[in-house]
């Protein structure tokens, strides 16, 4: 049991807490600094947790962010266990988490690269193991950002050799696309 006063933080470097008693402010910090609060406070019976580590060896997105819990009033927190294999014995719940993981990576992205680096890794999020993509399933209204922003970015990414087409396919570098990433996180 983890007790905390009002105002106070803590951090949560690996497991998951059941919301006991109090109320509570979750806030991800992300790999280069950036801190992304939870719009909502959570209350009783809400779980907090790194739910990114659940699926870390078939996510080739697992972020290593770290958890940051701020009492607003005085707070219990529970630590709890769950087997992952339960989990994935669920074929439908394991499915649903790992939607739910995707879908909260894409968000983080946008918060954790320049418009150059985030597209980038969507690109690479809707790649094959190869990093080839489909050209159909290909639009720019899937990145959040304007017509022209995105076949700007495209064409630069063609010409600086990141992205070649053919007539079926996008083909990415990504040997070139992952060294790219990783220096532009820091």
């Amino acid at each position: 049991m983890i007790k905390l006063q009002k105002y106070e933080r803590f951090y949560v470097n690996e497991g998951f807490f059941i919301l006991k008693k109090g109320r509570v402010l979750v806030k991800d910090i992300l790999p280069n600094g950036k801190v992304v609060t939870n719009e909502t406070a959570l209350k009783e019976g809400e779980i907090i947790g790194n739910f990114f580590d659940l699926f870390t060896t078939e996510n080739p997105w697992t972020l290593d962010i770290g958890i940051e819990i701020e009492a607003l009033e005085p707070t219990i927190l529970e630590e709890f266990s769950f087997s992952i294999e339960e989990i994935k014995q669920n074929i439908v719940f394991e499915k649903m988490i790992s939607q739910l993981i995707k879908r909260s990576t894409v968000k983080f992205l946008y918060q954790l690269y320049d418009k150059k680096g985030y597209l980038l890794a969507i690109l690479k999020l809707y790649s094959d193991i190869d990093g080839k993509i489909p050209k159909k399933d290909i639009r720019y209204e899937n990145f959040n950002i304007s017509k022209s922003q995105f076949y700007h970015l495209f064409s630069k990414l063609k010409a600086e050799g990141f992205i070649e087409e053919n007539t079926e396919y996008i083909i990415l570098d990504l040997d070139k696309i992952d060294n790219f990433l990783e220096e532009d996180l820091y």
